[in-house]
């Protein structure tokens, strides 16, 4: 894994992330502001995220249900460990991690369990864009638009498509994938027909497995499940932005606690919009980045620049740590080597075979 190309590309990625961070900001009164914040509001906000990771597994457990009934408890565990992956390594590889992790430890099919990754990403988006346009009802959000567009050298016409249309596109690829079935197959085994024969027969089963996993979609009242799911995941997160910002008394520059919940819900749906972007691993560096910048941008107050790096650098913290503390330990209790989980998931990934069979990934059994 150290030798990877990806890996070191994440690295480096966010090495010059957290640079131009840092070069873009007064360190030493971002320090201060670290050094003055009231941490005992992290207590309350790692309660209120753990929920939205309670929140999460409820909804994966919807859409695994048509394949096989897993409780929430055994799956809680699966979410942390998929997510503490994707806080460590480089382009959202947590989430073939947690397929494969699921498969080993319930039978179900690593690439129809992959699928539901996939979904469960597009609905996050969904959501977020949601609440960016329920919110530019009521304030004006032309400011923060314009203001990323410059930071990022992209007009923000541009910009809001790039954030918006990929993932409703794709979102509604998959729910007609899963109501015409027999008419996505049928045209991906036409794509597939050049291939050789070997090889056409894994990618056969792969294109079964794929719409396998995305059954849930075809009940509107499980959609409609999915989406009622989405919204406390993103308000208890949302949560633990709020209670941060507290820490660092930014509830003294809104104008009331409603105004500054409002920011909050916008700073995390553009931090994690843009964050979402396969990279660096746990998009260290650019999260921070654009959380500053959201929070300096957003039109309902106006936060020191210094404070609000120090409230993107703690709440991005938070977020990584309490996920990667409690994955660690879920393996170690279960006598599971990361290493070879990760070695053994892109492994089968690589050969086709992590959607037709498993391989035991415990220390001592190769």
């Amino acid at each position: 894994m150290i030798s990877s190309a990806k890996f070191w590309i994440g690295i480096g990625l966010s090495i010059a992330l957290i640079a131009l961070f840092l070069l873009t900001v007064d360190v030493r009164h971002m320090l201060t502001a670290l050094a003055q914040a009231n941490y005992v509001y992290v207590i309350p906000a790692i309660a209120l995220y753990l929920i939205a990771v309670v929140f999460r597994t409820m909804r994966w457990q919807t859409m695994l249900r048509h394949m096989k009934p897993v409780g929430v408890r055994r799956l809680f565990p699966v979410v942390v460990v998929g997510y503490m992956a994707n806080n460590i390594l480089p382009m959202r590889l947590g989430e073939l991690v947690r397929s494969y992790y699921l498969g080993e430890r319930e039978g179900i099919s690593k690439t129809a369990s992959l699928t539901t990754i996939f979904v469960e990403r597009m609905l996050d988006a969904l959501t977020l864009l949601f609440f960016i346009a329920a919110i530019a009802l009521f304030v004006p959000l032309y400011g923060l638009a314009e203001g990323l567009g410059e930071w990022s050298g992209v007009a923000w016409p541009l910009l809001a498509a790039a954030f918006s249309v990929p993932f409703v596109a794709a979102f509604g690829a998959m729910v007609a994938f899963a109501v015409f079935p027999d008419r996505a197959r049928a045209i991906a085994l036409t794509l597939i027909r050049p291939l050789p024969q070997r090889f056409e027969s894994i990618a056969r089963h792969l294109i079964d497995y794929f719409l396998h996993g995305l059954t849930s979609l075809r009940s509107p009242k499980t959609l409609a499940v999915l989406f009622a799911l989405s919204i406390p995941v993103w308000l208890f997160e949302a949560g633990l932005f709020y209670m941060i910002g507290l820490s660092f008394d930014l509830d003294s520059v809104y104008g009331s606690p409603m105004q500054m919940a409002i920011a909050m819900i916008l700073v995390s749906a553009v931090a994690n919009l843009g964050a979402a972007v396969p990279g660096s691993p746990g998009g260290i560096g650019l999260f921070e980045l654009i959380t500053r910048e959201t929070l300096l941008l957003l039109p309902l107050a106006v936060v020191d620049r210094s404070a609000a790096a120090g409230f993107a650098t703690v709440t991005h913290a938070l977020l990584l740590l309490v996920m990667i503390i409690p994955g660690l330990a879920y393996l170690w209790t279960e006598n599971v080597s990361l290493g070879r989980l990760i070695r053994t998931s892109r492994s089968a990934t690589a050969d086709g075979s992590g959607a037709l069979s498993g391989s035991r990934i415990r220390e001592g059994q190769g």
